[in-house]
């Protein structure tokens, strides 16, 4: 009874909770010769998949395009994405039939459709994590026709009339790039052409048979969800390679292509964030809470800008708080403070261990033993972590104060190690910026 009870309960949480609002996705083109080939690469359909979301975001991030062009979509399904869920409003990937357009991700699907029936795109390929390795006879609970794990899918042979559209030989050649270069023999990938056409009905409703029926080559290629994040990012982009190669596409990478080198540059450590053009956050390192932290008032999660090297970075509103996520991990909880923002101040200057300099706000400012913020007319600046002595029930002002390393509390930082402070910056009572202190 006591079971049925909590069931009961966890079905009016689940029930009663708002979901999170339909995210529409970016688009972001690299394009050098309009006269050259155009492929249109997308990951993420389902946002427990972080194989295909990961591998086009080192691929923006790390590959130059030299002649052709390539249209990314880093993540379709942005809001399942942050939840870590196939498909908060059902699976998008089965929504490419019909749809009715009431659908929550309904603006959405058009917006895929509009860019796989572009004039401009010649090749679809989209990225996908499977279970288990795919085999076209039964082998085991592992190794079978029912996994999707590393293979990659077509949906006919052939798009008679249509330029790459040997789907068959394409796909072939696609695959003999990746098994040349495979780690292991289990992971060996085959062509699996589901005959869509021929009835089957689920494959009916997904994105790469929509692109077939208004005749564009598609091909999805699938990473073993049995592998580690790296290895499948490794696969992912050697089927990218593949298919470039198959298009007449030339590239470059700055990088070695290996798991090893990939679960460095998955987990860079460099990578940061800008919030709303005058905060910035480094990924890594942060404390699994922020609190007092200031935000946008007024404005949607969603809404509020984000701009990072790295392209799958998104604003999670969650009990209360909101979560700051990279792909799928979580990088750290923040506690807002919403306030009005004051976007006036670009620039700010400091004397950094005594010499004087100008910062861009936002920034990461490196000291050894001191700082000082020279004072600005009309604002005021409040070094969290920085207790001045004096009358409380003002409102700090720390400019033209020499901070030293030893004067700012570790427990106030916003990273684990106890090194990184925020300076913030106000005009009157909007927020005018943060520039951060990173204390070496």
């Amino acid at each position: 009874m006591k079971r049925l009870l909590l069931s009961v309960s966890l079905f009016f949480i689940v029930g009663l909770a708002k979901p999170l609002a339909p995210i529409n996705f970016d688009v972001i083109k690299l394009q050098t010769n309009p006269n050259s080939p155009t492929l249109l690469l997308m990951g993420g359909i389902q946002g427990d998949e972080p194989g295909g979301f990961n591998a086009t975001n080192i691929f923006l991030m790390h590959y130059k395009i030299l002649d052709g062009n390539v249209w990314v979509v880093p993540v379709l399904n942005k809001h399942s994405m942050l939840l870590n869920h196939r498909g908060i409003y059902d699976d998008m990937n089965r929504k490419f039939a019909t749809l009715s357009s009431s659908d929550p991700e309904y603006p959405i699907i058009k917006h895929i459709k509009e860019l796989i029936t572009s004039e401009e795109v010649n090749a679809i390929l989209h990225l996908h994590d499977g279970s288990g390795f795919y085999r076209p006879v039964y082998e085991n609970a592992l190794l079978g026709p029912n996994r999707w794990g590393n293979c990659s899918i077509i949906d006919q042979e052939k798009l008679n009339g249509i330029k790459y559209g040997d789907l068959e030989e394409i796909v072939a050649q696609m695959i003999g790039h990746i098994n040349q270069k495979l780690l292991k023999p289990i992971h060996k990938y085959h062509i699996r052409d589901t005959h869509t056409a021929k009835g089957d009905k689920e494959m009916e409703k997904a994105l790469t048979y929509f692109a077939i029926k208004n005749n564009k080559p598609a091909f999805a290629n699938e990473a073993s969800k049995e592998l580690p994040l790296e290895q499948r990012v490794y696969y992912h982009l050697l089927a990218i390679e593949g298919l470039l190669e198959q298009l007449g596409i030339s590239y470059e990478k700055d990088f070695n292509l290996n798991p090893k080198n990939l679960y460095y540059l998955i987990n860079d450590k460099t990578l940061d964030v800008t919030v709303d053009e005058n905060i910035i956050l480094p990924l890594y390192g942060l404390r699994p809470t922020l609190n007092y932290f200031p935000l946008p008032k007024g404005i949607q999660t969603s809404e509020i800008p984000l701009v990072s090297k790295a392209k799958i970075i998104g604003l999670l509103p969650k009990n209360n708080q909101i979560w700051l996520k990279y792909g799928n991990k979580l990088m750290t909880k923040i506690n807002p403070d919403y306030m009005e923002f004051d976007n006036s101040l670009k620039e700010i200057t400091l004397k950094v261990d005594g010499k004087e300099k100008n910062f861009a706000v936002p920034s990461i400012i490196e000291v050894k033993e001191n700082f000082e913020i020279l004072p600005l007319e009309g604002y005021r600046v409040n070094v969290i972590g920085y207790v001045i002595p004096g009358d409380k029930s003002l409102k700090p002002n720390e400019s033209g104060i020499i901070i030293h390393k030893k004067e700012c509390i570790p427990k106030f930082s916003i990273d684990k190690a106890g090194k990184i402070f925020r300076a913030e910056i106000y005009k009157g009572d909007k927020f005018s910026g943060m520039v951060l202190i990173k204390f070496l």
